[in-house]
Parts: structure tokens; sequence; C-alpha cells
């Protein structure tokens, strides 16, 4: 199978590599030479590496999608968290202070309080993790 503008390689195999390609060699017909087989397994290597670069941009895709979707459901329950915190205060605190207070106010209020303090706060966070 000749073709223009080829490139030539030399390739060195051990033995056992050369028997085996003899082998197969043996089993095809007179038009099918060596050179033919070994460039049929180059294209079928190259083939499965491209394949496999396939497989690991798939997987990135699908990963990244997942973590979005990860990251998306839990960013809604932790908003349903602070919902039900807020709420819970909301009820609870006026018998304490006798002063009464919604749960956007107290939401509000732990924004400021978390901008104002969030050096201080990761701090004590990381102080409380490291063993």
């Amino acid at each position: 199978m000749p073709a223009t503008n080829t490139a030539r390689r030399s390739i060195a195999m051990t033995p056992q590599l050369r028997a085996r390609l003899q082998q197969l060699l043996d089993k095809q017909g007179k038009q099918v030479t060596e050179a033919d087989l070994i460039r049929q397994a180059i294209r079928e290597f190259l083939d499965r590496q491209e394949d496999i670069a396939g497989s690991k941009a798939h997987f990135r895709k699908t990963f990244q999608e997942r973590i979005d979707a990860l990251e998306t459901a839990l960013s809604f329950r932790l908003d349903i968290l602070l919902g039900l915190v807020a709420h819970g205060l909301a009820v609870m605190l006026p018998a304490f202070t006798e002063q009464p207070i919604t749960p956007e106010e107290l939401v509000q209020a732990a924004i400021v309080a978390a901008a104002r303090d969030s050096q201080v706060l990761q701090k004590q966070i990381t102080t409380m993790h490291t063993p």
C-alpha cells in the first residue's frame, strides 16, 4: 500500500514481538506486507488513544456538570436551613428580648456581622479544624 509523501521510520523489536508479527503475517494473504501490518497496528493504537482522550474529555464535562448540580442543590438546601433558623429565632427571641424581630432582620444582621467579622470567623474556624 504505497503512499505519496510518506515518512520512513525504522523500529527495533524483540525476537518474541517479531515472531508474533510473523505469525500474523503468515495468516494473511501474499498481498499484505509486514509494513502493512505495522501501519495497521499503529493506526489502531492511535485510534484507541483518541478514544481515551475523548473519554477523558467526556468525563471532565460530565464531572463538572455533576459538581455544578451538587453545588446548586447544596446552595438551595443551605438557603432552606437559613430560612428555618431565621424563622425559629424570630419566634423565640422576642420571648427573651421582649422586642419583635422578623426573620429578614435576623438574616440581614447576620450578613452584616459576617462581613464585618469574616477574618475573625475564618481564624476561629481554622483554629478549630487544626489537629
